[in-house]
């Protein structure tokens, strides 16, 4: 019997991390720190279909193996394998300094904005169906 209630936790923190996202380009902010909060709106997102079939919750921040381990259980409208990965990358490795640091273009920003926002949603109604 799928755990609906605590699916719905992760993803009201999802949400909140998306809404800080959305906020944060609106207002015409650091493109690195607004790929990391869709990289962790993403993250608790995936997290939310773990809860909602009682699958034990990995302690990562990896999306691809996130979403590796749960592909069977969802299809993602419109993501790809290498969008996962970018957004992956705004978290595992643009938020420390170093040779592979560079900050995101606000085009792409804004276009994984649009996306993870359908994907939360896509994902919010089948849980809370």
């Amino acid at each position: 019997m799928p755990n609906r209630s605590y699916a719905l936790e992760w993803l009201l923190l999802a949400n909140r991390n998306l809404e800080t996202a959305k906020l944060l380009f609106r207002e015409d902010h650091y493109t690195d720190i607004i790929g990391i909060e869709l990289q962790q709106t993403v993250e608790k997102t995936l997290k939310s279909i773990f809860a909602y079939y009682g699958i034990s919750i990995p302690k990562t921040h990896s999306l691809p193996l996130l979403y590796n381990q749960i592909s069977t259980k969802i299809s993602l409208d419109e993501f790809s394998l290498d969008d996962i990965i970018i957004i992956s990358d705004y978290y595992e490795t643009d938020r420390y300094p170093g040779s592979r640091y560079e900050i995101p273009p606000r085009t792409e920003i804004e276009h994984f904005l649009i996306l993870v926002e359908k994907w939360y949603q896509q994902i919010y109604e089948l849980v809370n169906i």
